[in-house]
């Protein structure tokens, strides 16, 4: 039945006839197509197709520091940390992802848990000092104007959690949260952090500013016929989709933002026999010849020797870790040694060429690197969406305008 619904005739219209209608219908629809032509004078719209963002809140960075005595602790788990660092210093670098970061979160029998009921959260990656730096290095965290200067887009979330090194079961063994040196070690490595961070600002003032995650891949073929993929992001390497399922990646939900670009960089090769990578090519072709030479001694380091690094052998080899590989983890272990004790002693900034990795202490460089590959965009793999970009939310092409 009608009589349900309003009747024209007892409400009145605005319109008197179809032809009227019309008209007006006409009328906007020119309207539209004017204003139309007007913005695409102004404006050249494109898709860049490699890079992605994803999500809606601004970036934030979920992490701690701690400072573990390894000599406290007992387990054969810490066996080869106890032979090397014993009466040396370490930094730890924990990353989080958001769920975790955000709950309340306990100890109880020898791991952490969440005191909420029916919460779960992603595992936390947990790096040395030296593994943080070499992954911060693809990574600008992204900047603009506040309070008359500039200030990280990027928030910092430094948290206070209690890490467990060794659950009670084996006497236990605890380290607490350093707030004081996350945030020393943010300032060194991202100049933008020794400014004021204002967390709290009208969107319209950030808006244009983008936090940006360079990101590389490599595919290592195996003799079964499988291929392994992996993406690089600064100096470090992660197996997909492992490091999604594992949780390694777990603190790239933080990223999650329309304000984050993910920016592919396009397919990574390395040449042993010539000592030379593509980022080596690129600098040394260009006339980044430091920045070239820093990286080839980083990438194709010369034996090891001394008296230092003799001590660290025999500790390794006492310790029963694998004779081909003692020589990385010794120099992994001299560098971790270093950059602790700088970090400690506050002298970290001082010493960016002699113990910063390559992309780090040549930003120049790795910025002209970038933009080489931002220009060219090459197209990703197609295992790079469906096993990094879809996982994790950044399945967005982004859009790019820029004024004539």
């Amino acid at each position: 039945m009608l009589d349900d619904f309003s009747n024209d005739e007892d409400q009145g219209s605005i319109f008197e006839s179809f032809s009227d209608v019309a008209l007006c219908t006409l009328a906007v629809a020119l309207l539209l197509v004017t204003l139309l032509a007007i913005s695409m004078t102004n404006v050249n719209v494109h898709i860049n197709r490699s890079t992605f963002s994803g999500g809606v809140m601004r970036p934030s960075l979920h992490m701690e520091c701690t400072v573990p005595e390894f000599e406290k602790t007992t387990s054969p788990n810490y066996a080869i940390e106890r032979a090397l660092f014993t009466g040396h210093p370490y930094v730890a670098v924990h990353l989080f992802s958001p769920s975790l970061a955000l709950i309340a979160t306990d100890v109880k029998e020898g791991g952490t848990v969440a005191l909420g009921e029916d919460e779960t959260f992603a595992q936390q990656q947990d790096l040395s000092l030296y593994q943080f730096l070499q992954l911060a290095a693809g990574i600008d965290p992204g900047s603009f104007e506040a309070e008359g200067q500039r200030t990280a887009l990027l928030l910092p979330s430094i948290l206070d959690k209690q890490m467990v090194y060794e659950p009670a079961a084996s006497g236990g063994y605890r380290a607490n949260a350093d707030r004081h040196l996350a945030k020393r070690l943010l300032s060194a490595i991202w100049p933008v952090y020794r400014n004021p961070i204002y967390p709290t600002r009208r969107p319209e003032e950030y808006s244009k500013a983008r936090t940006r995650i360079f990101v590389e891949t490599q595919v290592v073929h195996r003799p079964s016929g499988m291929d392994d993929h992996y993406i690089i992001i600064g100096h470090s390497a992660y197996k997909l989709p492992e490091a999604l399922d594992d949780g390694s990646l777990a603190w790239l939900g933080g990223f999650s933002s329309g304000l984050t670009e993910i920016v592919f960089l396009g397919k990574t090769w390395s040449d042993t026999e010539q000592r030379s990578n593509k980022r080596i090519d690129f600098l040394k072709n260009e006339g980044f010849e430091v920045a070239a030479e820093a990286y080839r001694a980083y990438a194709f380091p010369e034996p090891l020797s001394g008296n230092a690094f003799q001590k660290i052998y025999e500790k390794l080899v006492e310790a029963g870790y694998p004779k081909k590989r003692i020589e990385s983890r010794a120099r992994m272990s001299m560098a971790q040694m270093e950059l602790s004790e700088a970090l400690l002693d506050g002298s970290l900034s001082a010493r960016v060429e002699s113990l910063y990795p390559p992309l780090l202490a040549h930003p120049e460089a790795w910025a002209a690197y970038i933009a080489h590959y931002e220009e060219e965009q090459p197209d990703p793999p197609q295992w790079f969406y469906g096993e990094f970009l879809d996982r994790l939310g950044f399945d967005r092409l982004t859009i790019e305008g820029s004024g004539r």
